[in-house]
């Protein structure tokens, strides 16, 4: 019960377009009474103060404190990613694949990858991700979460590399899958931004 009291922590403090997985993430989770208590609990002050602050956090990073509370290093590629304000701050990301998956070419052809929020570059925002370690997956950062539990994930190493692959990992079965072989790889696809103030494909 923790990990799904955490996920909603987390999702409440994002809000903006994550209110949205946040309600259908407690509805699933069996606790559809937590939801009211949460937004009459909070004011629309409170919200945009909570919106703001978790923006906040995402355009000021903290690699060093993720580095030395995960005891590894990240990859350099990700910490270029928390430069790009624009990119990181972006919501609603729907991301395409060009071309069929080569390490699952069972998969649909042009699948998509749906990214709800980068998560802040500190320890804070891991305490709402999985605990990779725990599920034997090895030492790495959660950057963005889908909305639904699950979270994209880089592993960190003993020396900064260029770059790492992206990993999926799902809460509902616990699975983790590859989905690109580099971070770079990954962000370089077509995206469209589904924010309603701002539909953009690139």
């Amino acid at each position: 019960m923790k990990y799904y009291w955490n996920m909603q922590t987390l999702l409440v403090e994002a809000f903006g377009p994550l209110v949205v997985a946040f309600v259908v993430f407690v509805a699933v989770a069996g606790a559809r009474r937590l939801v009211h208590h949460f937004r009459n609990r909070l004011t629309p002050e409170q919200l945009q103060a909570a919106r703001d602050s978790f923006r906040n956090r995402l355009i000021h990073p903290n690699p060093a404190q993720v580095e030395q509370g995960i005891g590894a290093y990240l990859p350099q590629h990700l910490l270029d990613l928390y430069d790009d304000r624009a990119t990181i701050l972006s919501e609603q990301l729907e991301i395409r694949r060009p071309a069929a998956n080569p390490e699952n070419p069972a998969e649909p052809q042009n699948p998509a990858e749906w990214i709800e929020a980068f998560l802040p570059l500190d320890l804070e925002s891991q305490k709402y991700a999985l605990n990779l370690s725990a599920q034997g997956w090895g030492k790495g950062f959660c950057f963005a979460t889908d909305g639904e539990g699950n979270f994209y994930w880089t592993p960190a190493n003993d020396t900064r590399l260029p770059d790492a692959p992206v990993y999926f990992a799902h809460t509902d079965p616990v699975a983790n899958e590859q989905v690109a072989s580099s971070l770079d790889e990954f962000l370089s696809w077509p995206r469209t931004v589904h924010t309603p103030e701002m539909e953009v494909t690139s």
